[in-house]
């Protein structure tokens, strides 16, 4: 299975070659369609970070909308919507179309997910990073919830924080049965 074992964890330096972001993307959907079963457990986990993240969407998103329309600094730069490897094998375990750049990622540009009245992709499928990039007065805003509300929100990211380590312990044990 030539240099899947050489997948490092962290941001993906291929933005800049957008061809072989394709062939990577393309290698590990390959490997969730060929060897399905095997990949069982990786697909089952994803689908529980999905649903953790469905869960919790709409309290971040009542918080974002408070916060963000009156913001005047753009946090949705694509250096901040870079998505990382772990990103890639959670979105094509979940079987979904991995969203493709159309061009080049500069870092100071607005991120190429953006439009006029926000994201153009479900949270679910977002990069990691940006997700749980909270600003200050975002992350404030969602602390000022009753307690048991912000609680449940804080339980639920780090069922996702282990569940997502999980699902990539499964994903790499699995590519040694290939």
């Amino acid at each position: 299975m030539e240099r899947f074992s050489l997948i490092n964890k962290g941001e993906i330096l291929l933005w800049h070659d957008i061809p072989e972001l394709i062939k990577l993307i393309n290698k590990i959907d390959s490997l969730f369609r060929d060897f399905s079963d095997i990949f069982d457990e990786s697909k089952r986990l994803a689908q529980q970070i999905k649903s953790y993240l469905l869960e919790i969407d709409p309290f971040i998103d009542a918080y974002a909308k408070k916060v963000c329309s009156s913001c005047t600094n753009i946090c949705c730069l694509n250096k901040n919507s870079r998505y990382e490897y772990d990103d890639i094998i959670y979105i094509l375990a979940l079987r979904e179309n991995f969203p493709i750049p159309k061009k080049n990622l500069e870092e100071k540009e607005p991120c190429y997910l953006l439009s006029e009245k926000g994201c153009i992709i479900p949270r679910y499928i977002r990069p990691f990073r940006c997700n749980w990039y909270l600003c200050d007065n975002l992350l404030k805003e969602m602390e000022s919830a009753p307690a048991r509300v912000f609680r449940e929100f804080s339980n639920t990211f780090n069922k996702i924080l282990q569940t997502r380590q999980q699902m990539l312990n499964s994903f790499f044990q699995s590519l040694c049965n290939i």
